[in-house]
């Protein structure tokens, strides 16, 4: 059986049984020095033989029993064993097997790899671990401008999220939201003085980080985070009418709520004929929801700041006082973080495509029903996404300051006739049916 490992001579194979085979094997090459001092007095000090695993072979596992001589240094004490270039110590396998793990086990369950190569889960998960590591290095995100914070509930917990808002990418995705958490995680960023706005909901610990790592930036509340607590209002209000209904009434508008929670602005003639019968009838869904719509009003104007902070006190006074404690969530919210809230009517930044990126990590979620948090982050940031990609900007090689002849070269050129090296800006994950810039 020949393994195509230049590095290894088979000396001869078993089959174990019909679904292993044994090859055993010696390396070619001797070492002509010390690893460790670089001697070159040395003697032989016995043989050792371990297993490493490689890919299969007609359907089989393959264990190769590499055999080799260990020599001791004269000089330093050390021992050490022959080399083998095809071998990787750190995992006992064949640097091919390694790599078809890392090609396979993001897509596939970590024990269905393991059974197959004949290896235990645990060393799938520390190939997978090391493989992560090596991404994680190679895929570096720029800092955007305007840093979007929000979760995602993954595994029975909430995960951090962080999107690039201007570039609509994903950047990141972090086990926990705690607040220390989420502090190591905005350290990473490269560039922390180019991030300028925070868009995020109402969670305090994301604040407290903000304010500790980037207290530059200005923090901005998501339009859809406050408008939705109205919402909530009126969900409320329709619950605690279905002790005066019958069991007909109640089945019925739980099924029709979603007009009670749509803008009127949005509704069909049939729509709002349906609205027109259940708050017409029912004085309490007449007051929530007409409170609820010049609550988004609010929201969908072009109001200043100032204004908009007259008109939400204006509002607060026109709600009826039967109803005024539907909205004592939302008031109470409001009145914790008026300053981030109304930030928005400066800057008008919003968190609009996060729905999407939440959905998109969902649906990334489902395709691999029992992986590690650790391998859906992977799949989500690197093996697969397309990222959003941008060259950096053409360097002519000639320095302003030292403009003439026979002056000094700019390091950053090549020799003369061949391009430069190309770089790119890399923004992160491309949000599916999110608009690029």
């Amino acid at each position: 059986m020949l393994l195509n490992l230049p590095s290894i001579t088979v000396t001869r194979v078993e089959e174990e049984n019909d679904n292993d085979y044994h090859v055993y094997a010696v390396p070619n090459s001797e070492p002509q020095f010390c690893s460790e001092c670089l001697g070159t007095a040395f003697y032989g000090h016995g043989t050792k033989t371990h297993l490493y695993m490689d890919t299969p072979i007609h359907g089989r596992r393959v264990g190769v029993l590499l055999e080799r001589k260990r020599y001791k240094c004269r000089g330093c004490g050390k021992t050490f064993s022959q080399d083998c270039s095809d071998i990787n110590d750190n995992h006992r396998a064949t640097n091919r097997l390694v790599e078809y793990v890392e090609n396979n086990a993001l897509d596939r369950t970590f024990t269905s790899v393991a059974d197959e190569i004949g290896v235990t889960e645990g060393t799938v998960r520390k190939i997978v671990g090391d493989y992560i590591g090596k991404l994680e290095n190679k895929y570096l995100f720029e800092t955007p401008e305007i840093l979007g914070i929000d979760e995602v509930h993954l595994n029975r917990k909430m995960r951090l999220v962080f999107t690039n808002i201007g570039e609509n990418t994903i950047l990141d995705l972090i086990s926990s939201r705690k607040k220390q958490t989420v502090i190591n995680s905005l350290y990473r960023f490269k560039a922390l003085k180019k991030i300028k706005y925070v868009t995020m909901d109402m969670w305090r610990p994301y604040r407290d980080a903000v304010s500790a790592v980037l207290p530059h930036a200005i923090i901005v509340i998501d339009k859809f985070h406050v408008v939705k607590m109205a919402n909530e209002a009126v969900e409320k209000g329709r619950k605690d009418l279905r002790g005066q209904m019958t069991t007909g009434e109640v089945k019925q508008l739980k099924k029709d709520r979603f007009l009670m929670l749509r803008r009127r602005r949005d509704l069909d003639a049939t729509q709002e004929f349906l609205l027109s019968g259940w708050i017409e009838n029912y004085p309490l869904l007449h007051d929530l929801y007409h409170a609820k719509e010049r609550f988004y009003d609010i929201w969908d104007s072009n109001m200043t700041r100032k204004q908009a902070e007259t008109a939400y006190l204006d509002w607060k006074d026109s709600v009826p006082v039967s109803i005024r404690g539907y909205f004592s969530d939302l008031d109470r919210a409001i009145g914790n973080w008026h300053k981030e809230v109304f930030n928005y009517f400066d800057h008008r930044i919003t968190n609009a495509y996060t729905e999407s990126a939440n959905n998109h990590i969902k649906s990334i979620a489902r395709q691999g029903r029992g992986y590690s948090f650790e391998v859906l982050r992977a799949r989500t940031l690197f093996t697969n996404a397309k990222h959003k990609v941008k060259k950096k900007s053409f360097k002519s090689g000639i320095r302003e300051e030292t403009l003439g002849y026979g002056l000094p070269v700019n390091k950053e050129m090549t020799s003369f006739g061949e391009p430069f090296n190309q770089e790119f800006f890399n923004f992160g994950v491309i949000i599916p049916h999110g608009a690029e810039k």
